[in-house]
């Protein structure tokens, strides 16, 4: 499916504050986003889900750090952004 799709995140460390990714640093870092601007959009839901799913299951980390999944991203008034289901 075509559109704007975010990864929305959390550390499993920290269950109850969830993200929206801005960018993966290097050293396995996930960075949030405050704007729509900020946002990673990919263009694609197969490879959201797939960058999704390799974070979820550690990728190359020996023990997974992040739970999370795919919304679409929507653009609000301003620089503000909402995450809608699929």
């Amino acid at each position: 499916m075509k559109g704007e799709w975010a990864i929305h995140y959390r550390r499993l460390d920290d269950p109850h504050v969830w993200h929206t990714m801005r960018y993966w640093r290097s050293d396995g870092v996930l960075v949030s986003a405050k704007t729509y601007d900020q946002v990673y959009k990919f263009n694609r839901f197969k490879e959201a889900f797939d960058f999704c799913r390799n974070l979820i299951t550690g990728g190359d980390m020996d023990n997974p750090v992040y739970d999370a999944n795919v919304k679409r991203v929507c653009k609000a008034r301003g620089e503000a952004f909402y995450l809608s289901g699929n």
